[in-house]
């Protein structure tokens, strides 16, 4: 019969009052058992309880088969199918020692539970009063009876609610030990993760890609990878992301490696057979981007970018290749104020088989946009000077330059409204721009006799670009120009549509127009093109200082006539843009001729306009005639589940090119999804006519199963660019996903074949996985500034 140790403590009370000043308040708060059976042990001075023990003090509860007390050291010793509930947490197992006083705790062959983690372990005592150690311990997320994958540690320190600390540490899958690593830093508020990914690709066979994720700090995570590709060797690389989700500032930071001795660095991704340039086997990329703030107004930004080849981001990278081929190498340090900003740029080439343009260093100094006393006139400015040097790649027919550039730019602006409803802003500004070097490339001729293997002779004319230079020279620049504009609304309370999301229309008319003159007075084919047009099918900005290609100033008058149409209705108690539609033309009193990206050349400039010579293009502005592509942006989002964007231009008024680009975006059921984008291009000299269907989607199949594809197809050439096809399984603890990638390049097929598993935090359900079997060497790389 269960009855109350009363009796005893009562007992134990008497033996207290002596040692109650030794032990400070402890006797203050008693210790109560429940149990079967108790006793006193005279002889051990211990008292004791068997069968269905209970064991109350303080927020301490233990359950036990047996205990017994000593009142002198104040251990409880419990044994058999024991469970100690301790500020929240649950350690069972077979034998525990537990100090009430210093609550100390020493157990064997115990577990626990730290949400979402579990570990297990031979012993386990505390470390202080809110640490434990665990010596040969298991610890793993997953809720099975039998843990899908776990880790064995030799030692672990565990800091309930922050972190766990392993060291000597294997990685199993099932029971079998797959990686293993001599330290890792868990913390318990953050994902970890592991994912293997088998499969096969025509260029690089066989290959096995590995990633283990885990946290190193509280605001710092690692990412271990290991590639076997059966052709090119083995990779080997470790990434690192950190932030301070705390600070007010948005800093953050990561790094990228990667290394391979390729087996076969002449092989050709792509797959053009063209023959390529010798490669190291050797082959890297060491990536590191930062934003640290100083103080709250100095901060530094840092994109560095190292690579060992030209090579290496289409081999190992194509995802960042056909983002950024050319990757920046450049240290920043800002001073931002509400009135101005100073930058100080420092850019490096560390990848000489690039072109790249040197900013060693570079300081600026911009003034935001102010009143000037009261007046109703407003002022900005810009100001530069650095050392600057155009790198070209290896082996390139042209030749490098630098010089020193100082440039200095001052506008005054006017807004005023009149009539109440007309806006009109009249603006005047002033540049001066000094190079202590200028010049211009030609192009020389060189004809000569070659003799042939049968003794006959052919001449051949070879082609070079030789610099010009010339002496310092000093730019003015003068620009003029006014914006005008005014809105028209009118309601329609009566249109009401839950089909299409209406509830009432309001539709907001606004017709603009922005005259620019500018006037350079230097011809900028003399000039050195360092901050320069690069071809690009969009119209390039026509007032200053959003026009930033400073060297390629040129002279120019343009009346830019347009009109904003917007539709909003009410959703959500709030007011929603329901259709944009912004339409314009440029029409060209003047039409401005800016050199070729690469270089100014004077033997390519405005006698052939629209055509290449030895690589270089006479002009950057491939639109044109008197009167611009008729322009067109339109963003439609009817609904939550579809959305529609279209970008257009057209020469309905003159001479041009044609480009659509659009997207439709919607979501048929709460299980399937899809995407359509159509690209296409047709007569502009700079680039290839193009008409790319790109089709995708998602279903969600049950709770556990999802499918994805996605298809691009090339009308222009009757090509099946692209094929991509992936099932996903939800396995409790772990996400599988199997895909297949074909790939057309230039008619010869690429094929891809992947199994990816990947290791998640928490039992629940994240489909679709991204699945990139391209992509063997990590992402991240800073976003790439002028060239």
């Amino acid at each position: 019969m269960k009855r109350l140790l009363l009796l005893t403590f009562a007992i134990l009370l008497v033996s207290f009052v002596g040692a109650r000043g030794q032990f400070g308040s402890f006797g203050d708060v008693p210790v109560v058992i429940d149990a079967d059976e108790t006793g006193w042990d005279r002889n051990l001075g211990l008292a004791t309880a068997t069968g269905n023990v209970i064991i109350r003090y303080n927020e301490v509860t233990m359950y036990s088969d047996y205990a017994s007390y000593n009142p002198d050291t104040r251990d409880v010793l419990v044994s058999g199918n024991v469970r100690l509930y301790r500020e929240g947490n649950l350690f069972t197992g077979e034998r525990a020692v537990y100090n009430l006083e210093t609550k100390q705790l020493t157990a064997a062959d115990f577990r626990g539970s730290f949400t979402p983690f579990s570990f297990a372990g031979d012993t386990l005592s505390t470390l202080g009063s809110d640490a434990y150690f665990v010596r040969n311990g298991i610890f793993t997320t997953s809720d099975n009876s039998k843990p899908d994958y776990f880790l064995r540690s030799k030692t672990i320190r565990i800091y309930p609610n922050d972190r766990v600390i392993f060291s000597n540490v294997k990685l199993y899958i099932g029971r079998t030990p797959v990686m293993w690593f001599p330290y890792i830093y868990q913390s318990l508020n953050e994902e970890q993760s592991f994912s293997l990914a088998p499969g096969y690709s025509s260029t690089f066979d066989a290959y096995l890609l590995t990633r283990y994720t885990f946290p190193i700090s509280q605001n710092l995570s690692g990412t271990l990878r290991l590639d076997l590709l059966s052709k090119r060797g083995v990779g080997i690389g470790f990434d690192s992301d950190w932030n301070d989700p705390k600070s007010t500032q948005k800093e953050w930071g990561r790094f990228r490696s990667y290394y391979i001795n390729d087996a076969a660095p002449g092989t050709d991704r792509t797959r053009t057979g063209v023959a390529r340039e010798p490669i190291d086997p050797s082959r890297y990329r060491v990536s590191l981007q930062d934003r640290t703030y100083l103080t709250e107004d100095i901060y530094s930004s840092i994109d560095i970018n190292k690579l060992s080849d030209a090579r290496f981001l289409e081999d190992f990278e194509p995802g960042v290749f056909r983002k950024n081929p050319n990757p920046d190498n450049s240290i920043t340090l800002t001073k931002w104020d509400e009135d101005y900003t100073v930058t100080l740029l420092g850019r490096a080439q560390l990848n000489e088989f690039f072109d790249f343009t040197e900013r060693l260093p570079e300081l600026a100094l911009d003034l935001k946009r102010r009143p000037i006393f009261g007046s109703g006139i407003f002022y900005e400015g810009e100001s530069s000077a650095g050392y600057l040097s155009r790198n070209f790649a290896e082996n390139s027919l042209f030749q490098d330059y630098d010089t020193f550039r100082a440039d200095t730019f001052h506008q005054f602006l006017y807004p005023k409204t009149y009539m109440g409803w007309l806006s009109v802003i009249p603006r005047v500004g002033l540049r001066g721009t000094y190079y202590a070097d200028s010049g211009f490339f030609e192009e020389d001729l060189t004809t000569r006799e070659v003799t042939l293997a049968d003794g006959s002779t052919v001449t051949t004319t070879d082609t070079e670009y030789g610099l010009r230079e010339n002496s310092s020279l000093f730019r003015p620049v003068i620009n003029a120009g006014v914006e005008a504009s005014f809105k028209v609304s009118r309601a329609y309370e009566g249109v009401q549509s839950r089909k299409w999301g209406l509830d009432g229309l309001r539709h907001v008319v606004q017709p603009y127009m922005n005259f620019s003159y500018v006037w350079s007075g230097e011809d900028p084919y003399d000039i050195l093109q360092f901050d320069r047009i690069n071809p690009s099918t969009q119209p390039p900005p026509i007032d200053f200082p959003q026009f930033n290609s400073i060297d390629a100033i040129n002279n120019w008058t343009v009346l830019r006539l347009g009109t904003r149409n917007r539709f909003q209705t009410r959703r959500d108690n709030a007011t929603f843009s329901w259709l944009e539609w912004n339409t314009f033309v440029d029409i060209n009193i003047d039409r401005p001729d800016f050199p070729a990206s690469i270089s100014s050349s004077r033997s390519t400039r405005r006698e052939a306009p629209d055509s290449t010579v030895g690589g270089l293009v006479g002009s950057a502005i491939t639109d044109g005639g008197t009167f611009s592509n008729i322009h067109n942006r339109i963003r439609w989002i009817p609904l939550p589940w579809v959305s529609l964007t279209l970008d257009s231009q057209l020469p309905l008024l003159d001479e041009g090119f044609t480009e659509l680009n659009s997207n439709v975006n919607f979501v048929l059921t709460r299980n399937l999804q899809m995407n359509l984008g159509h690209r296409y291009i047709e007569g502009n000299p700079l680039f290839l006519d193009s008409s790319l269907v790109t089709i995708g989607g998602y279903l969600r199949v049950g709770d556990n199963w999802g499918f994805s594809f996605r298809e691009q197809f090339e009308f222009d050439t009757s090509t099946l660019e692209s094929q991509r096809y992936e099932v996903h399984r939800d396995l409790s603890s772990w996400i599988a996903s199997m895909g297949v990638l074909v790939r057309d390049n230039n008619g010869v097929q690429d094929i891809g074949v992947v199994l990816t598993f990947t290791l998640k935090d928490l039992p629940s359900l994240r489909l679709p996985l991204a699945l990139d079997p391209e992509g063997l060497g990590g992402d991240g790389s800073g976003s790439s500034k002028s060239q």
